[in-house]
Formats: structure tokens, C-alpha cells, sequence
């Protein structure tokens, strides 16, 4: 079931506040996110303190991101297997501990540029490794008509955080220094552990099956987006907007220092309108739900960015740059929101931590890199050459990938169908049995078997996509008018996990494969499990 992306809703946007527990985490989280981002304007300033060197400095920008893309996808694989709430309670504990010592290390004036790296990626390992956990936790907590609007509340609670923790940062480190900011940041992850704490959170994506090991999870996960273009086409969009636009984030604080000759407070608020101009950009995104496609949101945000990082690399008027900064600001989310409200509907709930995760591996993985790049290049060259580089490319691709893929129609209904019962077997195999070949077979007319071989090819990406590692279609050469589909799984525990997989929109591909049969009963399905 395709679902049109200009859909009118009677749903109000604020609808998710209904519910007691999303409230009060977008509340502390809300808290939470104004801590980080003072930590990123203390960290960011703190090494423009203890180094000049910009590939240095825009390595604060690298090792976050670095992090996230090395840690994001295991973590995807833990938030699907294990119990959320308690995972993310453990994490934010650590964070705090982590914060805590940064900020004493600083106030003692024991911070070098290494160890303040060093923290810098532990902290971002923490973010990365409760990303993707905090992100599915959202269809824990609203129903699913109202996932979409929990997912833009979370990205106001970002803008808010954005215009609001980097303003704060730069009037705390012009009056107390960077270890204030670092210590009011330790003291906003108390909301969240206390929420978390009293909180008692239902788990949504409930199997029967025993738990995924953590490797066979991840493995699933990159195996669903193999098999899944919806997801890749989300992936490959993200890519080609968040490589460029990291050149922004990246060398702001030399921008601020270096090219507006400015200080803290200049910093601060240059990034507390990138986080306004967001806010607004969260306030119209209904609008433009409305008015444009997701290809024109998100090349309309390219656009935007794109003029943003050309008026930060060619002047050097503090009005002209906070004017930019909050167009950034503004393209920024309309893109970012975009692309999360999307990786989060085209996926089921079984494996929605995973993508998620991955997503954000692209995400991050992109910032890192062209982080180190707008950064390597700013050193032997200028940084306004840099920016130029980075708007041009983000020009260029955006409109390239507009043309060529589209991001249209990718929302199908992933409700299991429950229409795929569990083999009946006369002795039950062990779950690690295998590997297991399935066999099914069909009797088509003479004249459909060229239909049904080019219609059965979607089936074949749903069996991969959900645990086969092995599909093949046989014809009978005695009688062309039998075929046989085959798969493998690894074990018999697999094959059972995807009897659950099944979705809706998949029974209807099966349900339109089947219809070729004509045979007097169903097709024969066959089961087979290795035997010593």
C-alpha cells in the first residue's frame, strides 16, 4: 500500500504530547541536547585555544562524526535485541561520568588538544551508541499514526537545543571559560536517567522467536538495506547532501575567529541562529509537506545550504554571515527531518534500529569525511576556498541525484500479515539447525511463464531481504510448465524469522505469484534441514 506524501492529515502535529512518557523525554532530552551542544561550542573553542591548526580544529567535527560511523551500526543491532530503556539508561550513567571528567580536566587546566580528542570521540561514542536505540524507541511510545509527528517533535527539540546551547556556551565561556560549560553539560543527562528510571516503556516489535546474536543482527541489517531500495535511495540522498554541508559545521569556529575576527559570543551566536534558523525551518516543514514532493524538499534544503556555505566563504560582515547562517539553519532541517521522517516509515519494526543506525553510519561517515577533507583543504589552501568547493559540490550532486533518483512512493505498509503460518513438521527442528532449504513449487501456464519468471523476481529480493542467502528458480525440462522456487537460510530458527517478517505489502507480491499457479490445490512447499 503506497501512501502519497502530500496526504492531508487531521492529526495534530502536536498530537504525540499526549502521551505522558514522550513527553517527558522530549522534555529531558530537550535539557539534554542545549548540554550538548554547549559541549560542542566549548569543545570546538577550547582547541581553537590550544591550536591554530584548522586541520586540528575541524578534527573536533571528525572524531564525532568518526565515532558515530564506526559505533552507529552495532548499536543498531543492540537497540533491536535488547531491552531499550535499560540499554539507554546504562549509556547516559556513562556519559555523564565522561562529561564529568572532561570538565575536571579543564578546570584544572590538564586538557591537551589529544586528550580533549580523545573525550571528545568517548562522548561521541556514547551519543552514537544511543542514537539509534533513542530514535526506534519513538514507535515504542506513540502509535504509529502519530510516529511522524514524534519524529519532527524530536527535530524542534534539536533546533531548540541548536539556537538555544550554543548562545548559552558563548556567554558562559566568555564569563567562566570552557570547563562551566562542560560541567552544566554532566548535570543535563540527570533528566533523562531519571526518566528512564521511573519510566515502564512497551516494547513493540515483540517476536516468539529467541533473540538475534548481535552479529547475526547486524549482519540482517546491512542484508534488509541490500535488499530494500527504499532504503537505499534514503542512504544515497543523505549521502550527497551531509559530505558537503559538513564544510559549514566543520570550520565554523575558524570563521567566527579567523574571517569575521570575532570571539566566543560572535561564535555563539552564529551558531545559535544556525539553530533558530532551524527552528523556523521546523515551523514551515508542515507547509511544505504540503506544497512539495520529498525530491523537492530536499533539493530546495541543498539549494539553501548551498548559498549559505558560497556568502560564509566569500564575506566577512558579521551581519552578512548571521543572515546566512540562518538560511543554513533553516535548509538545514528541512532535509535532515525530511530524510529522518523517511528512513523511519520505510522500514518494518523488526529491523527499524538497524536502518536507522546505518543510516546514521552514512550520515556521520559523510561529516567525518568531509569534515577531514574541507579541513585538509582550508590548510593548504583558504578557507573560503574550501567553502566554495564544498557549496559547488553540493549543487552539483543534489541536482544530480534529483534527476536520477527518486524519492518518491517508498512508504509501504508494514504491518505483519500474520498469513504465513509456521511449517507443521512432524518432529520440530532445533532453532541452530540448518542450513535449511525451502522448496516451492508451481504450475503455470505455458503462456505465463515469462511473466511469472520476470513478476517472481520480487519475491526473490523479499527472501534475501528477510534471511535467504541463496534463491534459485528451477524449471522442470520435462515439463516447462513446473517451476520451482528454492531458498536457503542458515538455520531453521532463520526460516521461522521470516514466516515474521512477512509483511503486508510482501503477502501481496507472494499473494500476486501464487495467482500464476493453477494447479487444483496450493503450491507445494517442501522443507529441507542439513543432516549429518
Amino acid at each position: 500500500m503506497k501512501i502519497s506524501d502530500t496526504k492531508k492529515q487531521q492529526e495534530s502535529a502536536w498530537a504525540p504530547f499526549q502521551y505522558p512518557i514522550f513527553r517527558m523525554l522530549w522534555i529531558a532530552s530537550l535539557v539534554s541536547s542545549i548540554g550538548t551542544w554547549m559541549q560542542d561550542v566549548g569543545s570546538g573553542w577550547l582547541m581553537t585555544s590550544l591550536t591554530k591548526d584548522p586541520f586540528m580544529v575541524a578534527s573536533i567535527q571528525a572524531t564525532t562524526s568518526f565515532a558515530m560511523f564506526l559505533l552507529v551500526l552495532p548499536s543498531g543491532a543492540l537497540a533491536d535485541i535488547v531491552d531499550r530503556r535499560r540499554y539507554l539508561l546504562l549509556l547516559q550513567s556513562l556519559l555523564m561520568v565522561a562529561a564529568g571528567a572532561l570538565a575536571c580536566t579543564t578546570y584544572l587546566d590538564k586538557t591537551s588538544p589529544e586528550f580533549l580528542l580523545f573525550m571528545t570521540f568517548c562522548l561521541g561514542s556514547g551519543a552514537a551508541l544511543s542514537l539509534p536505540a533513542w530514535i526506534a524507541l519513538m514507535s515504542d511510545l506513540v502509535n504509529a499514526k502519530h510516529l511522524p509527528y514524534a519524529v519532527v517533535l524530536t527535530s524542534v527539540s534539536i533546533s531548540i537545543s541548536r539556537a538555544m546551547g550554543p548562545a548559552l556556551a558563548g556567554i558562559i565561556i566568555a564569563a567562566s571559560g570552557p570547563a562551566a560549560v562542560f560541567a552544566i553539560n554532566t548535570l543535563s543527562f540527570l533528566g533523562i536517567i531519571i526518566v528512564l528510571k521511573l519510566s515502564s516503556i512497551r516494547k513493540t516489535n515483540v517476536s516468539s522467536l529467541p533473540a538475534e546474536r548481535l552479529y547475526g543482527a547486524m549482519r540482517a541489517g546491512l542484508r534488509y538495506v541490500g535488499g530494500s531500495p527504499a532504503s537505499q535511495i534514503v542512504l544515497i540522498k543523505a549521502c550527497g547532501f551531509f559530505i558537503f554541508a559538513s564544510g559549514v559545521w566543520a570550520l565554523l569556529p575558524l570563521i567566527a575567529r579567523m574571517k569575521l575576527q570575532g570571539g566566543p559570543l560572535e561564535y555563539g551566536l552564529l551558531l545559535a541562529l544556525l539553530g533558530f534558523g532551524a527552528v523556523i525551518g521546523a515551523a514551515i516543514l508542515p507547509y511544505l509537506r504540503q506544497a512539495l514532493t520529498c525530491d523537492q524538499r530536499i533539493l530546495l534544503g541543498a539549494v539553501g545550504f548551498s548559498i549559505t556555505t558560497f556568502i560564509l566563504a566569500l564575506s566577512d560582515h558579521l551581519l552578512t554571515a548571521c543572515c546566512a547562517i540562518t538560511l543554513g539553519g533553516l535548509s538545514w532541517t528541512t532535509v535532515f527531518s525530511t530524510l529522518a521522517t523517511l528512513v523511519q516509515q520505510i522500514v518494518p519494526a523488526w529491523v527499524r534500529a538497524r536502518v536507522i543506525s546505518i543510516y546514521y553510519a552514512i550520515v556521520f561517515g559523510s561529516m567525518s569525511l568531509g569534515s577531514l577533507m574541507w579541513g585538509w583543504i582550508g590548510t593548504h589552501y583558504s578557507i573560503g576556498f574550501a567553502l566554495v568547493c564544498a557549496a559547488s559540490g553540493m549543487l552539483f550532486i543534489n541536482f544530480l541525484t534529483y534527476f536520477i533518483v527518486s524519492g518518491e512512493n517508498l512508504i509501504t505498509d508494514h504491518t505483519p500479515s500474520n498469513n504465513l503460518p509456521f511449517p507443521m513438521v512432524e518432529e520440530e527442528p532445533k532453532y541452530e539447525a540448518g542450513p535449511v532449504m525451502v522448496m516451492v513449487e508451481y504450475l503455470v501456464d505455458r503462456g505465463d511463464v515469462a511473466n511469472f519468471t520476470k513478476a517472481i523476481k520480487g519475491l526473490r529480493r523479499i527472501r534475501l531481504r528477510d534471511g535467504a542467502f541463496f534463491w534459485i528458480l528451477y524449471k522442470d525440462v520435462e515439463n516447462p510448465t513446473r517451476l520451482v522456487e528454492c531458498f536457503m537460510t542458515e538455520s531453521w530458527v532463520e526460516h521461522l524469522r521470516q514466516h515474521e517478517r512477512m509483511s503486508v505489502s510482501d503477502w501481496k507480491v507472494q499473494d500476486k505469484i501464487s495467482a500464476f499457479h493453477k494447479g487444483e490445490k496450493p503450491p507445494i512447499v517442501t522443507h529441507f534441514v542439513a543432516h549429518s
